[in-house]
Formats: C-alpha cells, sequence, structure tokens
C-alpha cells in the first residue's frame, strides 16, 4: 500500500504558550492578526501571525503551527490554530481587563478591581458580580453597566471561538451577538443559514460553509431553500421588486450547481406555501413573479392608497384660485413664469401632483407658492424629505417647518416600526413630499398609508437623478403611469441662468459634454483634466487645503465635499477618506479602529444606515466631538445634538470627508470635488455624473480624464429595475 506524501504544512509543528504583550494588527472581518507573544519558557518575544478569536492583551494564548522567514518582517510564527486562555498574574489581569474588552473599564478601573480582588478577579465577575459593590468610587450606575458588559464580553468570546473555525472575525461576531443574543451559536447550530438571512455582511457562500462544516448535505431542503431566497435577496439588493421565476430558478442553479431544476422548483414551491416568498402577477400563463413578502404587500397597497388617495374628494378645497395665485405672487414679491402659474393650478385643483424638473427650473419657487396658499386657509401642512439635509432645505426654501418621513411617522424602537399607519392615520390636509427619487417602493408603502384619503399629495422629485437605494422606482413609475396629473419644469429661471453648474447639469442630462466656466475666477464649474491618479489626489488635496479656502472664505471640513462613484482603494472613499483625514484633522489624537476604519477626535463622520433609537438616519454627517477610552465611546455632533456611539457600534459609522455619489443624494454642499477616471468605467452613467454636479451650490470641479467624463455623458443606459407598480395602477382603477 502506497501513502500519499506527508502535508508539507503538517512538518515541524510546534507549540507555543504564552502571554499576548501587543496586538499589532486585527483584521475584524476575519479575526487574522498580528501579535507579540511573551512565551512561558524564558526566551525572546515571538511575532505570531495568523486567526485568533477576538485576542485581547494580557490573555493567555496556546498556539500551534511553524516559524517561517519573512522578508519584511523577519521571523514570524505563523499559526495554524490557537486557544485563548484567562491570564494568571495580577498585571496579565489588569492588562486584560483595562484593554477595552469591558464597556465602562479603563486602566485605572482595571487596576483598583485586581488590587481589591487580586487573583479572583475574574472568578468575583463570573460568579459573585454583587461583590464590585467592596470596590471604592464604583457607583451603582457603573457597576451594572461593567457586570452587563462582563456577562456579554464572555458570551462573545465563546462565540469568537465557535465562528472562528468559519474564518469569521470578531465583527461578525458582534453583529450576529447583536441579533440573535447570547444563544447565538445554538441559534447557528440549528439553522447556520440564519447567517445569511439576518446577519449584515455574511452571505450564503460563507453561511454554505458553515453548515457544510456541521454536517449539512449539499441537497438538504434548508439549503435549498436558503440558497433561493439569498439569489432573491441578491435581486433586491439591484434594485428589483420582484424576480420571475424562470431567472431565480436559474440563479438557485449557479448557486447550487449540485441540486438539479426539478429540486429547486419544489423548494421554490415550498417557500410560496410556507410564505417566505410571494408570487404575484405574470406575462404568461405558467410564469411566476416572485417578491419577498415585504415588497409584495408594499407595491400592493402603494398601488392601491394612491387610487384611493386620488378618487377621494379632498377636505380642504382652494376656493378662488387664480386670486389666491396673485395674492401669493404679491405677497411673496415673485412673478411666476406661465408655465409655473399653471403647475400651481394644478396643485389647487387636483388630489395628486408630481412636480418634476431640474435645477434652477422653479420647483423650490413652485413649493414655497403652494405651500403659502394652503398655510393662508389654515390647512393642516406637512412637509418631508427622506434625509435630514434634505429635509432642512425644503424648510429653508419655505420658512415652515419641514421633517424627515421617518420623524413624520413616529418611529417608536420600542414598538419596533412607525406610529403612524392606516389604523393612526396623520391628521394633514397636504402632505408635501420633496426629493422623490431616493424614496423606494416600502418607504412610500409606509407614507400613503398613513395620509387620509382626503388629504392632497404633493410628489417632488427629479427623474434624471440616481433612482432610490432601496428597491422599486417609485417616481419614475408615476410618472410611467400617466394616471396623476404632472408639472414638468423644464424654462431654466433668471436667478439660476447665470450658473454654469445649472448649465453643466442640464447639458449632461441632454448628453452633451458640460462646458467649463469660462472666467476663472468667478465661474462656478470646472473641469480639469489629468490622467494619473497620484496628481489627481495632489489636485484634491491643493483645492480642498489651500486653493478653495483661500477663494472662498470656506471651512473645507464642514464645506467641502469629495464626491466619488465608487468604495475601496485609490480614487475610492476608503483611501481618500485616510488622506484627507490626515490632511484636513491632523491634530485629531489618538485613534480607535474598528470594523477596518480609524476615528479620530473632529473628524467628519456619517451614519451608514438608520438607527432609530438614536434617531440618526442613513446619510446624516456630523464630527467626532470627544473619544473616550476608558468609557469606550465616541461622541458625535449632528447638527447641535450629541449622540454616543460605544466602540461596537462604529460599523454604523464611515469618514465622510469623501463620498460615494449615491450617498450624496438629497443633500447639497457648497463646494463639490468629483475626481473621474477609466478605473470607475463600471459607474460611469449620465445619472449619477448628473447627480454628482448637481449636489454643488456654489463651486463644483471634475478632475479626471475626457474618455471618462465622456463616457458619463454618452452612458444613458437607465439599469432597468422589475417593478409591477404602473401595472397595479392600472389594474386597479
Amino acid at each position: 500500500m502506497t501513502l500519499p506524501p506527508p502535508d508539507p504544512s503538517a512538518i515541524c509543528l510546534e507549540i507555543i504558550s504564552g502571554r499576548i504583550e501587543r496586538i499589532t494588527f486585527t483584521n475584524a472581518d476575519n479575526g487574522y492578526t498580528v501579535l507579540t507573544v511573551r512565551p512561558m519558557k524564558p526566551g525572546r518575544l515571538v511575532t505570531a501571525v495568523g486567526i485568533f478569536p477576538g485576542p485581547v492583551e494580557g490573555e493567555y494564548v496556546e498556539m500551534e503551527g511553524r516559524f517561517a522567514d519573512n522578508l519584511k518582517y523577519g521571523r514570524q510564527f505563523r499559526v495554524t490554530s490557537a486557544r485563548l486562555l484567562p491570564p494568571r498574574t495580577e498585571a496579565g489581569l489588569k492588562k486584560y481587563l483595562g484593554s477595552g474588552l469591558i464597556r465602562g473599564v479603563g486602566p485605572v478601573l482595571a487596576g483598583r478591581l485586581v488590587d481589591h480582588f487580586g487573583p479572583r478577579t475574574l472568578e468575583i465577575l463570573d460568579s459573585h458580580p454583587e461583590r464590585l459593590v467592596e470596590v471604592e468610587g464604583l457607583g451603582p450606575h457603573r457597576r451594572e453597566i461593567v457586570i452587563e458588559a462582563w456577562r456579554k464580553s464572555q458570551g462573545l468570546k465563546r462565540l469568537l471561538e465557535f465562528l472562528a473555525e468559519f474564518g469569521l472575525g470578531p465583527a461578525i461576531g458582534l453583529k450576529i451577538i447583536r441579533r440573535l443574543g447570547d444563544g447565538a451559536e445554538q441559534l447557528i447550530r440549528e439553522d447556520p443559514y440564519r447567517l445569511a438571512y439576518e446577519i449584515n455582511g455574511v452571505g450564503f457562500p460563507t453561511a454554505d460553509k458553515v453548515a457544510g462544516s456541521l454536517g449539512l448535505t449539499p441537497n438538504s431542503p434548508l439549503r435549498l431553500e436558503a440558497g433561493l431566497v439569498y439569489a432573491l435577496n441578491q435581486a433586491t439588493e439591484q434594485g428589483h421588486v420582484y424576480t420571475p421565476d424562470q431567472i431565480l430558478l436559474a440563479a438557485g442553479h449557479k448557486l447550487l450547481p449540485e441540486a438539479n431544476r426539478g429540486e429547486l422548483k419544489a423548494a421554490l414551491g415550498r417557500l410560496i406555501l410556507t410564505g417566505r416568498v410571494k408570487s404575484g402577477l405574470q406575462d404568461e400563463p405558467g410564469e411566476i413573479d416572485v417578491y419577498p413578502p415585504r415588497l409584495y404587500r408594499a407595491e400592493t397597497w402603494v398601488a392601491h392608497d394612491l387610487l384611493a388617495i386620488l378618487h377621494t374628494r379632498p377636505d380642504c378645497e382652494i376656493p378662488r384660485q387664480d386670486k389666491a395665485l396673485v395674492w401669493a405672487e404679491q405677497s411673496l414679491h415673485l412673478n411666476l413664469s406661465d408655465s409655473q402659474r399653471q403647475a400651481a393650478r394644478l396643485a389647487l385643483e387636483k388630489k395628486i401632483l408630481i412636480i418634476t424638473g431640474g435645477p434652477g427650473t422653479g420647483k423650490t419657487t413652485l413649493t414655497r407658492v403652494i405651500t403659502t396658499i394652503f398655510g393662508a386657509v389654515h390647512a393642516r401642512l406637512g412637509l418631508v424629505a427622506p434625509t435630514g439635509r434634505a429635509a432642512r432645505r425644503l424648510s429653508e426654501a419655505t420658512g415652515r417647518p419641514a421633517q424627515t418621513v421617518h420623524r413624520l411617522l413616529e418611529y417608536s424602537p420600542q414598538a419596533g416600526g412607525f406610529l403612524r399607519g392606516p389604523g393612526h392615520k396623520l391628521e394633514l390636509d397636504l402632505l408635501l413630499i420633496d426629493e422623490v427619487s431616493m424614496v423606494d417602493i416600502g418607504l412610500m408603502n409606509q407614507i400613503v398609508g398613513a395620509l387620509p384619503y382626503s388629504a392632497r399629495l404633493i410628489i417632488v422629485g427629479d427623474r434624471d437623478q440616481l433612482p432610490s437605494v432601496g428597491p422599486g422606482r417609485v417616481l419614475a413609475d408615476l410618472l410611467d403611469s400617466g394616471l396623476m396629473p404632472v408639472a414638468r419644469l423644464t424654462e431654466i429661471h433668471r436667478q439660476a441662468a447665470g450658473s454654469q453648474i445649472v448649465r453643466a447639469a442640464h447639458q449632461v442630462s441632454q448628453g452633451f459634454m458640460p462646458e467649463s466656466s469660462r472666467n476663472r475666477e468667478q465661474g462656478d464649474f470646472y473641469f480639469m483634466e489629468e490622467n494619473d491618479p497620484a496628481r489627481i489626489i495632489k489636485k484634491i488635496l491643493y483645492l480642498v487645503t489651500k486653493k478653495i479656502p483661500a477663494k472662498f472664505g470656506l471651512n473645507p471640513r464642514e464645506d467641502i465635499q469629495v464626491l466619488t462613484p465608487m468604495h475601496g482603494r485609490g480614487l475610492g472613499t476608503d483611501d481618500l477618506n485616510q488622506i484627507l483625514s490626515q490632511s484636513l484633522n491632523p491634530g485629531g489624537g489618538p485613534a480607535i479602529t474598528r470594523f477596518g476604519r480609524s476615528f479620530r477626535r473632529s473628524d467628519r463622520v456619517m451614519q451608514l444606515r438608520n438607527n432609530y433609537q438614536r434617531e440618526v438616519f442613513n446619510g446624516d454627517s456630523g464630527f467626532i466631538d470627544r473619544i473616550d477610552f476608558e468609557t469606550q465611546e465616541i461622541i458625535v455632533n449632528f447638527d447641535g445634538r450629541s449622540t454616543v456611539y460605544d466602540f461596537n457600534d462604529l460599523d454604523e459609522l464611515t469618514l465622510a470627508y469623501a463620498i460615494t455619489i449615491h450617498k450624496s443624494q438629497g443633500s447639497e454642499f457648497p463646494v463639490v470635488i468629483i475626481p473621474l477616471t477609466r478605473a470607475h468605467h463600471i459607474m460611469l452613467r449620465r445619472n449619477l455624473l448628473y447627480t454628482a454636479i448637481t449636489r454643488g451650490r456654489r463651486f463644483v470641479v471634475i478632475i479626471g480624464s475626457t474618455a471618462a467624463l465622456r463616457a458619463a455623458v454618452r452612458n444613458d443606459q437607465e439599469i432597468i429595475r422589475r417593478s409591477r407598480l404602473v401595472n397595479r395602477l392600472w389594474g386597479g382603477r
């Protein structure tokens, strides 16, 4: 019998035990770590590299691996497996507890705990936490924080050890334990595909790897159903409301090549039968449209509620409409154009009106006129926008209070949803929604579901902008349906006609190359030719730190926004933010690094997703006021309101000196700088460029190649999103 050759990686494996002295680097996504260990046997410090399940300085580690020489970093111990053990000395305990492991415990309190309880400190925390009352200076409130944080940290430790087997690091572990709680490991063992369903950042391939390790077979019904749900959710993330069954089955087969079509079709049937997906309208007999249930409900009810609003008599009427218009023009010292006056009449007559147009066409003026007239008859008005910035701009434009959709609908963390809805309608006669191009089908469902059928609805948006980040094409579908009155504003008004920003935006929307301002001192839109990415970065730094602040007297950290087509390295958000942070915030002090991102005091940051408990929403930006390494908290100032983040919640934030163009929707900035190269080719589309240009108020600069600019202008191919809203509107008449 011939034996297989030995595995080279299994040759000369050594075991080293010792105390972790210093953690040099850790990747929170996969647990890859570089650390220094002081071996138990006398000798030199050892640099170890490999996967560690959430190591902490001061802990003991037992590592298996082998030494290897690295040309750049020298001799390293490459770890194949590692087991972490609690510290054994008082010095180690102090370092361990004061390392940031426990919220509320820094080096000072860690020292007091260990000085008081000695080697039994961890035992006290585990089994007798009531004895913490003995520690001087530890009040009741902070004591409860420490006890709860210790309990969570130990649960996380156990989970991280389990996850490390599958290459999942601390970042994912934190998300899992927040979502699934202390019983996360058992829940994952019962259904590993919950990782894909419920944990942001864990896809089906990772969950599938865990499932395979836990013994699930390739043709397990659990696996086939999970694969199809994942494929459906992938389509949703691309903006689709539904996916035809044939496309879904093909995507499922690509993901699960071991399964035949019959098995996948049976799995889809089970998903429909159990209500985990919904089947809807179809074009041909035998075809099925497959929806996530929430989107099926949203699309159905948006159509139903809009038609009900459209055909219900309004409670609030405007008598003598022509006189009301004349009065509004005189009161506001305006001279409306014929198209604006006609649009205003429609707003006074119709139950629903869509106002659409590009920059400088008078949408803002029109909203002022409409709200002034309805306000004069004491109508109950609601003015909303999808983001805080857009709501503030709407308030400034109309002189009336405006708010985000989420605040209007009164989201309650305790209730886990909006308090306003079909069972508790808004008390409004007129609702005006601005920036509707940003509203997805789910949010539109929440809005119209909370609106009385007797109320009027005015929808304001620009179809040429990017569609919503979430699924659907609400504004485009409403315009395409032809069922609702539309005021299309196309004339650029005299106040905006002198702006090259406005002219450039309209040139792009019509498929022409935008023209730079000719007057170098007074112009507001420029294209700077540059092909070399390194030189583009240098020019951005020069403009941000010197040229533009000197020219306009602006604060570069607050008033200048770099907008880039993509995330990532090079001219993406990742590298640009690090470079700009170092240049614009040189005195920021020590950084806290979590989830692959580093933050310092005074850094400009942006919220990445809605957090209703904190009342901070996706796209809100602010500045870091303070980083408290003792309590492990960051305090961020959002427009004068302080918001506290635990270090473990920093996956909700990112640096915001440079943001993607998608994230800029609904916002305006005094100055916008746009890098544009062929490296961005995947994203180069007309509506992306148009959206970026229209974000700037006083000054816009594009730095990049003519070829990239031309490619963006020429590419007017809209990514078609699958939606049945038009069909449902017509079918419901």
